[in-house]
């Protein structure tokens, strides 16, 4: 797994955390609102019950917010993730290209005649292998 991808994958599982802690907020604030509703039927002072019920409006408020923008979070990692993960996969597939190309031309390489009885081309001095190149760095 590629440090990025660990990166990413370590920013989903926080932000997943979030995500479950704004669902729990929502609800909380949800349950507190109906209770405010509930309680307001009763005597006592209107202003104050009032006060409760918007109180717990702005409440609830702040906690959709809140859920809408983890669940925008994570869906924005997640497709970070799978970007990354496909690009790792290309990446080991054009790896895998390249080893298998190499290990061709070593096997044709190694071969003293070719079948018309000719020796084979070697390879020109100023053109390297792509593992040759690194080989040197």
């Amino acid at each position: 797994m590629s440090v990025t991808k660990l990166q990413i994958d370590t920013e989903l599982h926080a932000a997943e955390r979030a995500l479950e802690a704004a669902t729990e907020r929502r609800r909380t604030a949800e349950h507190d609102l109906w209770e405010a509703v509930r309680s307001s039927g009763k005597p006592g002072r209107k202003w104050r019950r009032r006060e409760r019920v918007d109180a717990a409006r702005i409440k609830l408020a702040e906690a959709e917010e809140a859920l809408a923008d983890a669940e925008a979070i994570v869906a924005g990692l997640r497709k970070q993730l799978e970007h990354a993960q496909e690009r790792e996969t290309r990446l080991l597939a054009i790896t895998d290209m390249l080893l298998a190309r190499e290990e061709a031309r070593r096997g044709n390489g190694g071969h003293a005649l070719q079948g018309n009885g000719t020796s084979p081309a070697a390879p020109t001095p100023g053109r390297r292998s792509f593992l040759d190149r690194f080989r040197r760095h």
